[in-house]
């Protein structure tokens, strides 16, 4: 299994080309990381606003969460808050969520070894 850094603009690529309805989210100024999700939700308000009805799209399925750069196999933490996470534990998120096609389709495409088997 590979234990290097990749860097988050090819694990993005990767995503999208072989994820059918993947799509990046940056929440980096609220503190938050690059967000790499599946497909929408639709979320909506009837009586707790002025207007007659207020619907807001949000992420169904949270595929990863990644730092910018170069993103290392472990995460790393200040005291008990998340500081950057790794590619190992947010790969073991998405492998729940994608078939094995995709899973193989992505880890070719990246060319580091398996990202996703070995992994448990």
């Amino acid at each position: 299994m590979y234990d290097g850094s990749i860097y988050h603009g090819d694990i993005i690529s990767a995503f999208q080309r072989h994820v059918p309805g993947c799509y990046v989210r940056d929440y980096r100024d609220n503190g938050g990381f690059i967000v790499i999700a599946r497909n929408y939700k639709t979320i909506s308000w009837g009586d707790q606003t002025t207007t007659s009805k207020v619907e807001k799209q949000v992420p169904a399925t949270t595929l990863c969460n990644l730092p910018r750069g170069a993103v290392t196999a472990a995460s790393q933490f200040k005291g008990l808050k998340l500081h950057r996470p790794g590619w190992r534990v947010e790969f073991r998120r998405a492998r729940t969520h994608l078939s094995d096609a995709q899973m193989r389709h992505i880890t070719k495409t990246l060319r580091v070894g398996e990202v996703f088997y070995g992994i448990r």
